[in-house]
């Protein structure tokens, strides 16, 4: 994750169940504040949320008659989320989500 207001940071989450049983941000052990979820279906509530808020650009910081502009890449097996990135028009408020690595244990 990266981008203009968040401190860029390589995420390795590990799920079991749809719980996030395990969590680092560069290589350090952290715990998500609340509301905070890394899971796949986590991301997919984040991508919501923004999709809501790109409805309101002056809500993030968008000068009036700027829009914002989103875009995702998914799996076309599995529908998971591979990128997603947004960008605030006439305003630095950009933000990229790579899934750089994703498996699923069947066990």
């Amino acid at each position: 994750m990266s981008g203009d207001r968040v401190e860029t940071g390589r995420f390795e989450v590990e799920v079991r169940s749809g719980q996030t049983v395990s969590l680092r941000r560069n290589g350090l052990v952290i715990r998500p504040n609340s509301g905070q979820d890394y899971t796949m279906e986590g991301l997919f509530h984040m991508l919501s949320q923004e999709l809501g808020l790109a409805e309101k650009p002056a809500m993030m910081g968008a000068p009036p008659g700027y829009a914002v502009y989103t875009t995702a890449k998914f799996d076309d097996a599995t529908g998971r989320l591979i990128r997603y990135r947004r960008i605030v028009g006439g305003a630095t408020n950009a933000i990229d989500v790579n899934v750089l690595e994703y498996t699923e244990d069947n066990k």
